[in-house]
């Protein structure tokens, strides 16, 4: 998986000299490290940034010297240690500093894994082992093949599926509404992947189903859209009638609970969503005490809320869980991929972040202005510019009387108080192509639009 750094230097502020050498010494073996005091930016919350940071690394070092593990690195390593049973291929790897006790009193929890002793001083076999632990390869061996398929796993999808996964504990019933426009993976979207093999391995992959309907031009009738969705179920046979797949369903959900991941449904025709939720619909009314349910859906989905709200019990009881905001672990997980390949300061990216508004197409515009040697300033006066942000409003605007509405949207900072289901219908519209967020706690956000791009784009396409 690309991370922005290879390793976070966990230390007690006391080693701060020794530590900033073993960084300049893993620098020049061609590792990024992340360092507090490099990474920190005043006047930002600092506990968020360096879970980011942890999170934004592909392991962590516990750097212990003469004084042990200090309050707040004993902090670090526990939020890693945690994070390491989720994804047990985090290393969280003890590192013994020069001046380092002859018999170091470890925590229990660290004492179990592999050290790296650097006691003798930053030699070539120390160094060695520890470029091991932290790549799982020695210095100048090409990488594994293994495992390396893309995962998402930004900073803040990780929490979002470990929120999810908490919520199949307990909830008996999950309704998931996940907004699909955030270009930030390449192919299907790496969260849902990984959301499935967490699934898998809770429920087991036989309790585990994947539901993808037919896009809108592949599907050519109720027989083409059933005859899809039966192989995905694991039927013999096509169903014959959306009752008859119903059935099927129920009755695999008689040996136990039954995970359902429904994606794509902002790329199939409405029949076949209205299809689709009246099977599900069906499926909940039967077994709702029993079923897990997550669908990963967009505007049109929300929109179904409304349309058919009166026969469809399933997204009656539905409570929308958008993708996280970005944050700024994100943006510089994200800089470092291909094709950026860009080493983003966290101040950086916490500047571009706001300029964006969090919008991942802004963020994306931001760091290819950046890849091509733009100045800074320019980069983000740029983002105003954003041909896609641009076609939204082109789109909206084509009506005469909704591009009268838009401008006395624009106009104003604040656009009414969010709700789970926004009943406006242009409102609706702006939020779930991103063009509007929420903004403050749940119980009294607002409506505000993303960022001053977003405006300016806006007027320039509707005046």
């Amino acid at each position: 998986m690309a991370q922005a750094f290879h390793c976070f230097l966990s230390h007690n502020s006391s080693d701060k000299p020794g530590v900033r050498t073993l960084k300049a010494a893993l620098a020049a073996l061609g590792l990024r490290c992340w360092l507090d005091e490099e990474q920190l930016r005043p006047g930002l919350p600092w506990l968020s940034l360096l879970e980011d940071g942890i999170r934004a690394c592909g392991a962590v070092a516990v750097c212990i010297g003469a004084d042990g593990i200090g309050p707040w690195e004993r902090e670090e390593m526990d939020a890693a240690l945690r994070l390491a049973v989720c994804d047990r291929g985090l290393p969280v790897i003890p590192v013994l500093l020069p001046g380092a006790p002859a018999k170091p009193a470890l925590p229990l929890m660290l004492a179990g894994r592999g050290w790296v002793d650097l006691r003798p001083g930053l030699t070539a076999a120390g160094l060695d082992g520890l470029v091991f632990g932290i790549l799982g390869r020695r210095p100048g061996e090409a990488p594994a093949l293994v495992g390396m398929a893309p995962e998402a796993e930004l900073p803040s999808e990780t929490r979002f599926i470990d929120e999810v996964l908490e919520r199949l504990w307990s909830e008996p019933n999950l309704l998931l509404l996940a907004q699909e426009d955030r270009p930030i993976h390449d192919g299907p979207h790496a969260a849902l992947t990984v959301l499935r093999r967490h699934a898998q391995s809770r429920f087991g992959p036989e309790r585990c189903l994947h539901l993808v309907p037919p896009r809108a031009a592949e599907a050519a009738d109720q027989a083409e859209f059933l005859g899809t969705l039966s192989r995905q179920a694991g039927l013999s046979e096509p169903a014959r009638s959306a009752a008859a797949l119903r059935s099927w369903l129920d009755g695999r959900l008689a040996g136990g609970e039954l995970f359902i991941l429904v994606s794509g449904l902002g790329k199939c025709s409405l029949d076949d969503r209205t299809r689709l939720a009246g099977v599900l619909s069906g499926l909940f009314d039967s077994a709702g005490d029993r079923l897990k349910v997550v669908l990963a859906g967009g505007l049109e989905l929300a929109e179904m809320k409304y349309i058919h709200s009166a026969t469809l019990s399933l997204l009656i009881a539905a409570v929308p869980l958008p993708w996280p905001e970005l944050n700024t672990g994100d943006l510089m997980t994200i800089a470092a991929r291909p094709p950026f390949a860009l080493t983003v300061p966290a101040e950086t990216a916490a500047e571009l972040l706001a300029a964006a508004g969090g919008h991942p197409r802004l963020v994306l515009d931001g760091l290819r202005l950046l890849k091509d040697g733009r100045p800074w300033p320019a980069c983000l006066q740029d983002l105003r510019l954003s041909s896609q942000i641009a076609a939204h409003f082109s789109v909206l605007g084509q009506d005469p009387g909704r591009a009268a509405a838009l401008l006395g949207l624009l106009d104003q900072d604040d656009l009414g108080p969010y709700r789970d289901w926004i009943k406006d219908p242009l409102l609706r519209r702006l939020y779930w192509t991103n063009l509007l967020r929420a903004d403050g706690v749940p119980a009294r956000a607002r409506l505000v639009w993303r960022c001053a791009a977003v405006r300016e784009a806006g007027l320039r396409v509707l005046t």
